[in-house]
């Protein structure tokens, strides 16, 4: 049994909530989100309710029958005249709020305005962009002319992120005479379309009143060729029951103004070239394609008659929306939701620092997102993306990239093999058909540093040496330096840190032996030795100095063999070299022979025999 519910009541209500809820939604998607819902939609010269054809477009918007929710990128109308231009703009705005919706070229030629109207096309500019040139008018019969639109997606410039657009109302009526001109109809289609070439993406939409798959016109739509159609419900027939959730008219029992006559035929269509449904770049989500507000129950019926299932979870809503589908037009709108391309966005860092030769596990992050903006995952082909590094970067991997804020990353190594300045690339390149940036190239410096070069010897690598010196017994606690150099330094290699010394013990004691990032310049270790008590001979010490490269991936550690030697003399005069109670040539003999190294002459510690020894050896002469 049909509800009659009043205009008044019920579809106001639904009207106002519908539009708040697209309000809300245009709030998110206008200027938002890529992915493209089209709708094509006999509109019958505006000759249904105007608040119920609102409320219907507002539902479109609303329509999360697939899993998301995204206001038409499309709508595709049929039998509009130019004096209905004006009337469907203001439902169009009153149903979409904020959503930037233009009218793209239209044209009504002959006595097309008075033959049923002519094909009228109003897209989302934020969205897309329509190649005027590219619009044509195809006579198809019956005083009516086919339109043809090439629209671009935002955001993109490949020639495969662009697709053609047909809207067509082809002949009425069941007679022989009628399925004749609408092959007539399809085969000037076809003959438009195959001339733009193989490889094309083409979207076939409108009202082919076919009232069986076996018409000359389907099989013309369908047949091989540049432009061959496929029909996302396949290409089983539709007539009877079983084909009920295909049909689109009528959805009304009674005829006035509108056609009646019950939900029985399957007049709409968006069908579509291979390049369309095969998944790749912009193509047909698979599953999204739907008569709207159809939900197969209602079969020689009005959409409205008892309850509607179109929203199995909701049949409240879907009752309503049956409501105002049968007093907006007699005929049902066709939607389907389709994919955009990936646009691939690649981050890195500028440098992975300086590190040192045969550092191992030296990576660099390249992080790869993809950057299409989609309400939902399926309304954007997943990125699969390949990242090869060369020229000091290593490695190669293949990814399905994550919808930005979110990213992949892929962690490419630093060949550390030779020292020198590295200029790495990383290609992150895909081959998803229409991706913008399909290749991006990120170069990554820095810097693979020679290791640092411990020494005792400024002149040679001395990793072994012993520091003498010479005490006078009952002198107090005394003083030994070691200069550390890190030899043959420059800017192209590590610093130098000295990390401490083992192995001292008493009377000898560290009080110095660590410094960091030595360069250059030398470092002095600082050792001690206590005298009191020392009788007089010979005490030595082998001591290990650990050292390593500066903080650096790579840093590695080494060691110095140091040995400790001082000779306590009876004498308490530290130039008493020889310990014979006085300071005189033999003395002095000992210090020049001593000239220039850390032997026992060092009298005043600081690591080297040189001329503040030999000044004090002279002032305490005799």
């Amino acid at each position: 049994m049909t509800r009659r519910n009043t205009l008044s009541t019920l579809q106001f209500g639904f009207l106002r909530g519908s539009i708040l809820c697209a309000g809300l939604a245009a709030a998110v998607t206008a200027g938002a989100h890529a992915q493209v819902r089209i709708v094509n939609y006999n509109i019958a010269k505006l000759a249904g309710d105007p608040n119920a054809l609102r409320a219907t477009f507002a539902e479109m918007a609303q329509d999360n029958k697939p899993g998301f929710a995204v206001a038409p990128a499309i709508l595709a109308f049929q039998e509009v005249r130019n004096a209905d231009l004006a009337a469907l703009q203001t439902h169009i705005a009153a149903a979409f709020p904020g959503v930037p919706y233009v009218r793209a070229t239209f044209t009504t030629s002959g006595t097309e305005d008075g033959a049923g109207g002519g094909q009228c096309v109003y897209y989302r500019n934020d969205l897309l962009d329509e190649v005027v040139a590219s619009h044509v008018d195809i006579p198809t019969g019956a005083s009516r002319n086919s339109d043809r639109w090439l629209f671009t997606l935002d955001g993109y410039t490949s020639t495969a992120a662009r697709f053609y657009l047909y809207s067509s109302h082809l002949k009425a009526s069941n007679t022989s005479a009628d399925a004749a001109e609408r092959n007539t109809g399809a085969q000037a289609l076809r003959n438009n379309a195959n001339a733009l070439g193989a490889g094309q993406h083409v979207i076939f939409l409108g009202d082919y009143n076919l009232y069986t798959n076996s018409e000359a016109a389907y099989a013309t739509m369908t047949a091989a060729g540049n432009a061959q159609c496929f029909d996302p419900l396949g290409t089983t027939d539709w007539v009877g029951a079983s084909g009920a959730l295909k049909h689109t008219q009528s959805p009304r029992d009674i005829t006035g103004t509108l056609v009646g006559g019950g939900c029985d035929d399957r007049f709409d269509f968006q069908l579509s070239t291979a390049e369309v449904q095969d998944g790749d770049g912009f193509a047909l989500i698979p599953g999204t394609y739907r008569t709207f507000g159809n939900d197969g129950s209602h079969y020689n019926l009005a959409i409205n008659a008892g309850n509607n299932f179109y929203y199995p979870s909701d049949v409240a809503r879907s009752n309503m929306l049956a409501d105002v589908l049968f007093d907006a037009s007699d005929h049902l709108p066709v939607v389907a939701d389709y994919q955009v391309p990936p646009i691939m966005q690649v981050t890195s860092p500028a440098t992975f620092g300086p590190v040192i030769r045969n550092a191992s596990g030296v990576t660099v992050a390249i992080a790869v997102s993809n950057a299409a903006n989609v309400v939902h995952p399926l309304g954007v082909e997943p990125l699969v993306a390949s990242v090869v590094g060369s020229t000091g970067l290593t490695g190669s991997q293949s990814i399905t990239a994550a919808l930005a804020p979110s990213s992949t990353s892929v962690n490419l190594a630093v060949n550390t093999a030779t020292a020198g300045a590295i200029n790495g690339t990383a290609t992150v390149t895909t081959t998803v058909e229409g991706a913008q940036n399909a290749t991006i190239v990120r170069t990554v410096s820095g810097t693979v540093l020679v290791p640092s070069n411990p020494s005792f010897s400024l002149k040679a690598n001395a990793t072994s040496t012993t520091a003498t010196a010479s005490f006078g017994t009952n002198t107090g606690i005394q003083e030994i330096q070691v200069p550390v150099y890190n030899r043959g330094y420059t800017a192209a290699m590590a610093r130098l840190d000295i990390d401490g010394a083992t192995s001292v013990a008493s009377p000898f004691a560290a009080v110095d032996v660590t410094e960091a990032n030595v360069g250059a310049a030398a470092t002095n270790l600082r050792f001690s030795f206590n005298t009191t008590g020392r009788t007089p001979g010979t005490y030595t010490q082998p001591v290990t100095i650990n050292t390593s490269d500066e903080n650096l991936p790579g840093a590695a550690p080494r060691t110095l063999a140091l040995t400790l030697s001082v000779t306590v003399t009876g004498s308490s005069n530290p130039a008493d070299l020889d310990g014979d109670g006085d300071v005189d040539a033999a003395d002095l003999a000992t210090l020049l022979s001593q000239w220039g190294t850390a032997g026992s002459a060092d009298i005043t510690g600081d690591g080297v025999v040189g001329a503040d020894d030999l000044a004090f050896l002279l002032s305490a002469w005799g």
